[in-house]
């Protein structure tokens, strides 16, 4: 069997697999039912097909197999990997065994050099075939959508059957580098309201500039917020570094790029802590710890510790 068949056999069996579980979901979504947060991030990642399916349509219009696959970065290689485990094949790719010939990859640029001892002509014969090489995958920074794109992107999502999935294949290969994913088409679907009403307001300079995030981020803010109530509630022990991890676990969900993640200093942190504490509460609970110590007698010296060390003196 070639490869690509193989290839496309193990889409087919990766498709089966997440079938039942996301139409479950989905079904929940559409009917307006809320889902766990880890069947959001299963939804973005392992039921979310859109890597894989593009890693096939380019290896189906490469005019070689093999080529294609040397062409593709180290994470469309392990997906590829994995596509024809699936499907019972072994290696990504056949090698090339003639031995007159070698294939060199240097700094991303293949090579073709021939080691036959043909004298003169062996540089000749290089250059000949140098320009039938194919140059490596481009590589996208990450960028923003600027306002203009959202509504385009909103606009054909109502007009072409409101699937996520098929919205996000469509418009990562017209804008590769926005790296469209479903959690964050389901964010804008959110607040589409507000995104309209800003476009209809705003001049066409205003709507082609990339969209300023808030300093805070407010959607990962208020994911951040949702989470740490949770927390509290299970009595999970919060501190500075597990709220400074989810913060960024969040960012990621919902597709801020990295050189836009806060610098989570200790400022930050204050910050928030002093933003998620009720004041009247706080204030409260202090005036009742000191009627406590003078009521029972408490000393300064007097701070237990559960540890080993159990007394400190100052």
């Amino acid at each position: 069997m070639k490869l690509f068949s193989i290839l496309k056999r193990g889409l087919t069996k990766l498709r089966d697999q997440i079938q039942s579980r996301k139409a479950k979901l989905i079904a929940e979504l559409k009917a307006g039912q809320p889902i766990s947060e880890v069947d959001e991030v299963w939804l973005d990642d392992d039921g979310n097909l859109v890597d894989e399916e593009q890693v096939v349509e380019t290896l189906d219009n490469a005019s070689d197999y093999d080529w294609g696959v040397e062409r593709l970065n180290s994470q469309d290689k392990g997906i590829v990997q994995k596509l024809q485990r699936l499907g019972g094949g072994d290696a990504p790719s056949r090698k090339h065994k003639h031995k007159d010939l070698e294939i060199f990859v240097v700094r991303n640029v293949s090579v073709l050099s021939l080691f036959q001892n043909t004298g003169p002509n062996t540089a000749e014969s290089t250059n000949d075939m140098a320009p039938s090489c194919k140059p490596s995958a481009k590589f996208h920074k990450k960028e923003n959508a600027t306002l203009a794109q959202q509504i385009e992107i909103l606009d054909w999502y109502h007009a072409n059957g409101k699937n996520q999935k098929q919205m996000a294949a469509h418009f990562n290969k017209i804008y590769p580098s926005l790296y469209l994913k479903q959690l964050r088409i389901s964010v804008w679907l959110q607040d589409e309201a507000k995104w309209r009403a800003e476009y209809e307001g705003n001049a066409n300079l205003s709507r082609s500039a990339k969209k300023v995030c808030k300093t805070q981020h407010p959607e990962v803010m208020e994911m951040l917020d949702l989470w740490v109530s949770k927390a509290m509630a299970d009595n999970i022990l919060l501190t500075g570094k597990v709220l400074c991890q989810k913060w960024k676990t969040f960012a990621d969900l919902i597709g801020v790029p990295d050189d836009e993640h806060l610098n989570l200093s200790e400022g930050w942190l204050s910050w928030f802590k002093a933003a998620s504490a009720a004041s009247e509460i706080v204030e409260e609970e202090w005036l009742h710890i000191q009627e406590l110590i003078k009521k029972h007698g408490y000393q300064p010296r007097d701070i237990f510790n559960a540890d080993e060390s159990s007394l400190f003196y100052v």
